[in-house]
Formats: structure tokens, sequence, C-alpha cells
């Protein structure tokens, strides 16, 4: 085998390693966790940022991603560098239709999504969604944001997956925080985005060729 076919594979073998997940997924409902420790060390990328006041489109809040991919959602202050609360799992998990008052048990986190409100709560904890999450208010192991069935206005159906979130509500103790641009939503993913790999995939290949004519070279 030549040495840049070698290359090639290595190359290959990097992408599927640094693309399928991160270096730490946490379990069950986290606090106060530093942004840059979710897109450094933790090895998280960034798929979307809104605000709480925003209405927002689930298919453009989770931007292509596919089912088994790891999400982890969450909140925090504009301007701060802490996020307030957050939580993980596959996509699928945290976009399964729940009945009203329902949740689903998923990486040690209780899962809800309706078309009355989205969003998670400490793992046997029980919501009361009117329409978001109403339980707890002291608690700082609850989100929830606000979904509807139509864009921009309160069209709400608890009994249909929702189309938009629509305002925030709720950051663990923070509430009523559905207006403006004070809050914002986070969501990050495992996945490497398309773009990103076929950067990565160009440079890599680009290395390779630099490596081989340089040995060419140097045999002359």
């Amino acid at each position: 085998m030549s040495n840049v076919l070698k290359g090639v594979i290595a190359v290959v073998g990097l992408l599927s390693a640094t693309g399928t997940y991160a270096a730490l997924t946490p379990v069950g409902v986290q606090n106060d966790v530093l942004y840059s420790d979710v897109v450094g060390s933790w090895g998280w990328n960034v798929v979307s940022v809104s605000n709480y006041g925003d209405s927002t489109a689930i298919s453009a809040l989770f931007n292509g991603l596919s089912a088994s991919d790891k999400v982890m959602i969450g909140a925090m202050h504009a301007g701060s560098n802490t996020i307030d609360v957050l939580a993980a799992a596959t996509l699928a998990d945290i976009t399964q239709y729940t009945g009203l008052n329902v949740t689903h048990v998923a990486n040690g986190v209780e899962w809800y999504f309706n078309g009355y409100s989205m969003g998670f709560a400490g793992l046997g904890d029980v919501i009361n969604q009117t329409s978001a999450d109403t339980n707890g208010l002291n608690e700082r192991d609850r989100l929830s944001w606000h979904t509807t069935m139509t864009a921009n206005t309160f069209n709400q159906n608890s009994s249909l997956s929702p189309l938009y979130v629509y305002n925030g509500w709720r950051s663990g103790s923070n509430y009523n925080i559905y207006q403006g641009t004070d809050w914002q939503r986070v969501v990050f993913t495992t996945a490497v985005p398309e773009a990103d790999t076929y950067a990565m995939m160009l440079a890599g290949l680009g290395l390779v060729g630099f490596m081989a004519r340089r040995r060419a070279q140097a045999a002359v």
C-alpha cells in the first residue's frame, strides 16, 4: 500500500472518529456550565442560537440534524458566558411526542414535546403544562419553551407535535422570561456539520498531497 493511500485512509478514519460522539456527554440536567467548555473540552458544536422572544421553526432550531444525532439544548442570559441550564439526549428523544403533562426518560432527564411546550425536567420530576411547565418554580433543573403550530402566534394544540417554538418562558428558576432578547435558546450537537467535514477532508487530502510531493522531490 502506498504512503499516499495510507494517508487518505488515516484522514477518513479521523473524520469518522471526530464526527460521531462528543468527548463528554453529561448525564442528567446540568447548571452553570461555561459555554467555552461545551464547545471546547466537551467537544460539542453549535447548531443554533435564538432569542426567547423569537418564533423559530423546529426544523431551524435543529438545523437538519438526524434523529440519531446527539443533541444538547439549554438557555443562557444574553451576554453571559455561562449556560444556565442544559441537558442532552438524541434528537429523537428530545422531539418524541408526549401527551399533556407527560414526560419520558432519556439520559437521566424527563423530556416532553407537544404543541403546548417543549423542554425537560430533572429525573423523577412532574411537569404541569399551563402551557409551559409551571411546576417547581424554584427548581433549577427545568427548561420550558412555548410551542405552537403557526409562526409568530399562539396556535397551540397539545395533541400534536409542534412546528415552532414561540417565546421561551423558563430557564431553571427564571420564569416569565418569554419576551425580548435578554435570554437565548442554545442548541448543540456532537455531529460535525457537513461543511466542516468537507473542509477537514480537503485539508487532510491537501496535506497528504503535499507530503507525497516532498517525498518525490527528495527522491530526485
